[in-house]
């Protein structure tokens, strides 16, 4: 009789264990699913945001209309390039605005060229300076925006703006103190005095958009 109690009891703890077992088993298996559930959930959402954001239309009836599709521009990109690193938004308003004459220029208006990108591979469209230089074009853009993230990426990744990452990555917040590290766009020798111009006007005649 003894024994049989044994034999009865050790069956329960086995059972026991392996109903413990499998309800533990298929807990975490449940948890794996829902959580995968919402990890697929956050890349479908993050996928629907990216194309929920279409690439604006572009216009410079006035100045304040140009900034305003500048700004559309870069948060187009801001919002559906990854990895992109912001520069700095004033910087990059002034500089829009001096090197188009406020998206007015005939490279601004023919080849949606921003900020007077030149390229060195002819076989890239282009446009050429009216005093047709024969080895290098102004680069031709499908959109503004393209001039736009094109500009960016040069600023983030050229060798010539190394200081001015260096300003950025110390967290300096005032663009005049950006202006002198732009040396590589400076032709003019006014370009200095001529961008911190355009900076002060941005700071007390036009509304900056918000970027989000």
């Amino acid at each position: 009789m003894i024994q049989k109690i044994k034999t009865v009891f050790a069956t329960l703890v086995v059972v026991f264990i392996v109903a413990f077992s499998f309800g533990i088993w298929h807990t975490y298996k449940q948890n794996s699913i829902e959580a995968a559930e919402i990890e697929t959930q956050e890349v479908v959402d993050a996928l629907e945001q990216i194309i929920s954001v279409t690439r604006p239309d572009f216009e410079r009836e006035n100045n304040q209309t140009f900034i305003n599709s500048v700004g559309a521009c870069v948060n187009y990109i801001y919002n559906t390039t990854t990895d992109v690193i912001p520069v700095n938004f004033e910087i990059l308003l002034a500089q829009a605005a001096l090197e188009s004459g406020w998206g007015n220029s005939r490279f601004a208006l023919e080849g949606k060229n921003l900020f007077g990108v030149r390229t060195y591979d002819l076989r890239e469209p282009h446009m050429l300076p009216s005093n047709n230089p024969k080895k290098w074009g102004v680069r031709v853009y499908m959109h503004e925006c393209d001039s736009v993230q094109h500009y960016i990426d040069i600023i983030n990744n050229g060798s010539a703006y190394e200081e001015y990452r260096k300003l950025r990555d110390n967290n300096v917040s005032d663009s005049l103190k950006y202006v002198e590290t732009l040396g590589a766009y400076a032709a003019d020798k006014k370009y200095f005095p001529k961008l911190r111009s355009i900076i002060k006007k941005l700071r007390t005649e036009y509304d900056i958009p918000i970027l989000n």
